[in-house]
């Protein structure tokens, strides 16, 4: 389905070209919306108030008055600041209709219609005219959303600003939104506590919207919050089936293996992701079923099941083999415990030449070819190294799988006081995941 922006004028006309149908300001038009507009445009287009009151012949004083809602804007008025700042004011969008289009873009985010929601926002881009009308602020936040959801090249920055002056203005569902896009800008950039801060205030404009619980979900997974985490899956799961949200369901079904692999429930692990690798056939989806398939790939690693592992791993669309560092690790230390050391260099030789490898990577990499090149004071400082690099990057989740290996060699190479206090930092850690509340200092230092 695809949102028919005409739909958005008043009237329903069916041309913009139509002559405009203006509205009484004073009776319909917010005042303090008016003066947000026309204050978000003057700080976009970076021209001092001095300018404005100039222009209208009237002080400083009065711009900011109308600027703040408390002197009224008149019809030319409007037009004359608008005129000051280089744009021509859009009188006949209906803002209602509009506060609508940003919740269809949104409910289409949420079911994963990724096609029709980026159409719906490549139409609203194509009329740009109405950023400087009564619908500026839905028309930023659109933007907005496109920016962090599709992590598209946008000056996010601006849209902040001007969303930041109109944000007083939304309705309780779109400041939910507006958060909840906060929130997710900052997993992006994995700062999970304030993402967790911005979660809490979408809640409180609206504690019913799918995504803001899928987030919190998400977010208790990386950081080793079990409890949370299993509560926000449940509510999640609750909120998809009474919206019939099927597609984002089978993703919340994902969130619950992991949180049964995180807590070594491999059986039921494998069984959920089975179930769903099944329906991902059914449905085609074959981003779906790479996830699965790398979530499989992992149990059975964990599993010490190799040959299931390889099975798995040979499931995989090549195209994620190439670009997913977490499946080349994977197939690296499949390598490593059959002891096929020719395919497992190769791989290792073929990831360090990628300039775009990241620290982590390159550190862990680097850590198994000295295992396997008998160096093990060198592996086992280059795996520790990552330990730490997860940690300090807040996914907790990652630096427990990589304690399990170090605790395998650790064992291996009779290092008792280091077993000791890998022991000492899982029982720390599986008593803080079971803990309903969040500590900053996540305190598992491996050093």
């Amino acid at each position: 389905m695809v949102y028919d922006l005409r739909c958005i004028y008043i009237g329903n006309e069916p041309s913009f070209a139509l002559e405009t149908k203006v509205r009484d300001v004073s009776n319909n038009i917010n005042r303090s919306l008016i003066g947000n507009i026309l204050k978000s445009i003057r700080v976009e287009k970076n021209i001092p108030m001095k300018k404005i009151a100039s222009a209208l012949k009237v002080s400083e004083s009065t711009v900011s008055q109308i600027e703040t809602g408390k002197n009224l804007a008149t019809k030319e008025k409007i037009n004359e600041i608008c005129h000051v700042c280089g744009c021509s004011f859009d009188y006949k969008t209906d803002r209602k209709k509009m506060i609508d289009l940003v919740l269809y873009i949104y409910a289409q985010y949420t079911n994963l219609s990724t096609d029709e929601m980026n159409s719906t926002i490549e139409e609203v881009k194509s009329n740009s005219f109405i950023s400087c009308s009564y619908v500026r602020f839905e028309y930023y936040l659109i933007l907005y959303m496109d920016g962090i959801i599709n992590q598209s090249n946008e000056d996010v920055q601006l849209f902040k600003r001007i969303l930041e002056i109109g944000k007083s203005s939304f309705s309780n569902k779109e400041l939910s939104i507006y958060y909840d896009i906060k929130a997710l800008e900052k997993m992006y950039l994995n700062d999970s506590i304030k993402a967790l801060e911005y979660l809490n205030q979408s809640r409180l404009y609206d504690n019913e919207f799918l995504m803001n619980h899928y987030h919190y979900c998400s977010i208790y997974l990386n950081l080793g919050y079990y409890t949370l985490a299993q509560k926000y899956i449940r509510k999640s799961i609750e909120i998809a089936i009474k919206e019939v949200s099927f597609e984002r369901l089978c993703y919340l079904l994902l969130n619950q293996g992991v949180l049964y692999l995180n807590t070594e429930q491999y059986v039921e692990a494998e069984n959920l992701n089975l179930k769903l690798l099944k329906e991902s056939k059914i449905r085609n989806e074959e981003f779906l079923k790479y996830c699965i398939l790398s979530n499989l790939v992992l149990i059975s690693l964990l599993q010490k099941n190799y040959e299931n592992g390889f099975k798995y791993l040979g499931m995989v669309d090549q195209k994620y083999l190439e670009d997913d560092y977490d499946l080349v690790l994977y197939r690296i230390l499949l390598h490593l415990f059959v002891k096929d050391y020719t395919l497992a260099k190769k791989y290792i030789r073929q990831s360090l030449s990628n300039n775009s490898i990241g620290k982590y990577y390159k550190n862990f990499f680097q850590g198994l070819k000295y295992l396997i090149d008998n160096k093990q004071e060198k592996a086992i400082e280059r795996i520790e190294s990552c330990y730490n690099l997860a940690l300090t990057a807040g996914e907790v989740d990652r630096a427990m799988l990589d304690l399990k290996l170090l605790n395998e060699l650790y064992l291996d190479h009779g290092l008792q006081n280091k077993l000791k206090k890998v022991k000492e930092l899982q029982e720390k850690f599986y008593k803080m995941s079971y803990a309903n509340q969040i500590i900053e200092d996540i305190g598992l230092k491996l050093n």
